[in-house]
């Protein structure tokens, strides 16, 4: 046990003070020297104590910085071991049993090279000889190795041979090994390097020009673009820049350099960019080509993939396309559309069948009418003015005419209608001639838009009266609008998190979020928390196909949640309490039983003995005596058994080290206990005795096991309990597993105290268990 150097300090002061008052209290008849002589050796005395003091100082330093270092090694993320000069393993951490997939006490004094894939073992016997050659020289090795389980993995080695102590001139006599498991960067190089075989592929065979640019220069292209640069090889064009193959300007008046030097920079800055311009061929004719660039790494070479093709095709066919897109933009603006219109000289109405269904017009109007009197007619009164206004304005300004309005039927009905047109000028004059347009019945639209309205009103009331959220998140995961009276219960305001990436504001959330993304219907309870509480939502979303938006309506269930969580830690309460009869119940038993061993049982084998020490001695005597010894052993171990008093008495780790030195010879137990320095609760402290127990029965009954390694630790308010053998082990998943009565008892132990079970096991290579139990959060408040 390490010593307590404040205490040590105290004392050693607490003595000088003592004898510094001795000094003081010498007879005045004292001769000077002597007095001086004795002021000398205590001053001599207090400097050696102060040593002492700075001693046990270091002392405690050098013993929390070991304890780190076990720490770092045992713990660290990267694998460590220490092989000898024959290459078995002599030390290693735990992160190097589970990169070889076995326990570490099965690893030691196995040879490291076992565990390197035969066609390396040669490599790996020569990266051995070259740290033996080299001591003291940092060396690295890439292997793949193979775990027990026979899968594979790569690792990178870094190592060197060291001596016994750190004299350089001294031959190594061990290597120290890292293992770092590089499986991932292998696998990402392998990846790359196919890929850019596919690159070179695709490169030379694509039927579209490819071509490959250091800043603006030609460093590489394919067949395809020497045809369309009318080039018959490579190097008439390699080295060259782009600018030398295009005209100096573009139709629009741009210079050809400004255009490409903008498009090369936003490819660069942003990753793709694509250009259009217009060329020369070798014949003089005007084409387009179409140039889309993306940044490339090309044998870690930073580049520029350009892919290249003739659009004249397409370009000549948007030309034409834009001559008739004034002439089809109103066919394809509606269906189940009425064509309408008027001359405008003379007045004369003209409609489809359509047209006059919707309007309710005579088929031939009067001319006399006027080009809109019988529509005016019928519009609604409220609606004349506006829509004469609209006609206006199309008319001098050559607006398109759109607008919607009412009609009055003959049966006093109301009719919506949608109207869209525009007018036909006379060259060069300007002088409208004609108007035209389409017409549409809106009335089902607008029933169906007022229903809307009413149900967006609605929903604005629930929003702003009810503790609710609406959220809405786009493709790219940021929050497009999100409002409701429930953001109150997070200290928040409506739209107060617009724009923000819905995944880094609330991570816990992000894979509903993702999913909803992905068109998904999601229904969770979603925990938060504020002011240091929980809060809880109960949500709903789903995926808006049309706006391509996410859309979750949530809840506020957290007052519900929390009477919830009430009763639930009531009825934990309750469960405990019922537990600590229940355990303290079978201990009461356990030391009755034990009581009635030693007091009744015990006495009897006593007093039998000692009858039989009063009969003349034979040989059935004395066979008698050793049958009454061996009972009267038996039943003090049994009593033992059922009431270790050592445990109230010294607490859990001298009860621990007591049993284990119970244990015979044949089985050697390595016990390790932390963190017990703090008393458990007696309820805790019985279980986990009772446990360790159980289990190393099992061990010494079942197992045929050489040693068994067992752990007993406390951290983070946690009580970890480990079992090691190397037994004969079992099948985990038969039935022995299942049914065993200590293994049940057990089960039900943990099951009351809310800890965890967990066994590894296979036959021929030992068992192990770990457990897990939480320390009361009375006990660890007072921690």
């Amino acid at each position: 046990m390490t010593p307590n150097p404040q205490e040590a300090l105290r004392a050693l002061r607490q003595r000088a003070e003592r004898r510094r008052l001795v000094s003081e209290s010498l007879p005045p008849t004292t001769a000077p020297e002597v007095q001086r002589l004795v002021q000398e050796l205590q001053v001599h005395q207090i400097e050696l104590e102060m040593q002492y003091e700075e001693l046990l100082l270091a002392q405690t330093d050098a013993e929390s910085s070991r304890q780190q270092y076990v720490e770092l090694y045992d713990f660290a993320p990267v694998g460590y071991c220490t092989l000898s000069a024959a290459g078995t393993v002599q030390q290693l951490n735990l992160h190097t049993s589970q990169l070889l997939g076995q326990e570490r006490l099965r690893l030691r004094g196995r040879r490291l090279a076992l565990f390197v894939v035969p066609a390396e073992r040669d490599r790996f016997a020569e990266f051995l000889a070259r740290l033996w050659a080299a001591p003291g020289r940092h060396q690295s090795c890439e292997l793949t190795m193979r775990r027990a389980d026979e899968t594979t993995f790569f690792a990178q080695l870094e190592g060197v041979a060291t001596a016994e102590s750190d004299d350089e001139t001294l031959p190594p006599t061990s290597y120290r090994l890292v293992l770092l498991d590089v499986t991932a960067r292998r696998r990402a190089a392998d990846a790359l390097a196919a890929s850019e075989v596919r690159f070179r592929a695709t490169f030379e065979q694509a039927r579209d020009g490819m071509v490959l640019l250091d800043g603006d220069c030609f460093v590489d292209l394919n067949a395809a673009a020497l045809r369309l640069l009318g080039r018959p090889d490579k190097s008439q064009v390699l080295g060259r820049c782009l600018l030398d193959f295009w005209p100096d300007t573009q139709p629009a008046g741009r210079p050809t350099a400004d255009v490409l030097a903008q498009s090369l920079h936003v490819a660069q800055a942003q990753g793709w960019c694509r250009l259009e311009l217009l060329r020369h061929d070798p014949a003089g004719e005007a084409c387009w080509d179409e140039l889309s660039f993306n940044p490339v790494l090309i044998a870690g070479r930073s580049l520029l993939h350009a892919a290249w093709r003739d659009i004249t095709a397409r370009k000549k066919g948007e030309q034409q396309l834009r001559e008739s897109e004034s002439r089809l933009q109103l066919a394809l603006a509606a269906a189940d559309t009425g064509v309408w219109g008027w001359e405008q000289d003379g007045g004369q109405l003209y409609q489809d069948a359509r047209a006059r269904e919707i309007f309710g017009l005579a088929e031939e109007p009067a001319a006399a009418a006027g080009p809109f009197g019988q529509l005016q007619a019928a519009l609604h009164p409220n609606d004349q003015a506006r829509v004469a206004q609209a006609l206006n304005v199309a008319r001098h300004e050559q607006a398109i005419f759109d607008v919607e309005c009412r009609l009055l039927g003959a049966a006093g009905n109301v009719r919506h209608v949608a109207a869209l047109g525009r007018f036909s000028y006379e060259e060069p004059s300007g002088q409208p001639l004609r108007f035209t347009g389409l017409v549409r019945d809106v009335t089902t639209q607008y029933a169906v838009k007022e229903e809307l309205g009413s149900k967006n009103r609605l929903l604005d009331n629930i929003l702003q009266h009810l503790p609710v959220v609406l959220s809405r998140q786009g493709l790219d995961g940021r929050y497009r609008e999100q409002i409701g009276q429930g953001l109150h219960r997070l200290g928040m305001t409506d739209n107060c998190m617009r724009g923000q990436l819905a995944a880094e504001v609330l991570p816990s959330l992000a894979p509903h979020f993702q999913r909803l993304l992905a068109g998904e219907r999601q229904s969770y309870v979603a925990s938060l928390e504020h002011a240091g509480r929980p809060v809880y939502f109960q949500c709903c979303g789903f995926f808006d196909h049309e706006k391509q938006e996410a859309v979750v309506f949530a809840i506020d269930i957290t007052d519900s949640e929390r009477l919830k969580e009430e009763a639930t830690h009531l009825r934990l309460r309750q469960q405990q309490e019922v537990l600590s009869a229940i355990l303290t119940t079978q201990e009461e038993e356990r030391r009755r039983i034990a009581e009635a061993l030693h007091n009744g049982v015990g006495q009897l084998l006593y007093a039998t003995r000692l009858h039989l020490d009063a009969l003349p001695p034979s040989e059935a005597v004395h066979a008698g005596k050793e049958l009454l010894n061996e009972a009267i052993r038996a039943t003090r171990s049994i009593s033992f058994e059922l009431t270790p008093s050592i445990l109230e008495d010294f607490g859990l780790a001298v009860a621990l080290q007591e049993l284990v030195s119970r244990i015979p010879a044949s089985l050697a137990v390595d016990l390790n206990l932390r963190g017990l320095d703090q008393p458990l609760p007696a309820l805790l402290a019985t279980a986990v005795y009772r446990i360790v127990q159980e289990l190393v029965n099992n061990v010494m009954k079942h197992a045929q096991a050489q040693e068994v390694f067992v752990e007993v630790s406390r951290e983070d308010h946690q009580v970890y309990i480990s079992v090691e053998d190397d037994g004969v082990g079992f099948d985990a998943g038969g039935a022995a597993a299942r049914t065993g009565i200590g293994l049940a008892g057990i089960r039900t132990r943990l099951g009351l105290l809310g800890g965890t079970f967990s066994s590894q096991s296979r036959p021929g290579q030992g068992t192990s268990f770990l457990l897990q139990l939480p320390v009361p959060a009375e006990l660890a408040k007072g921690d």
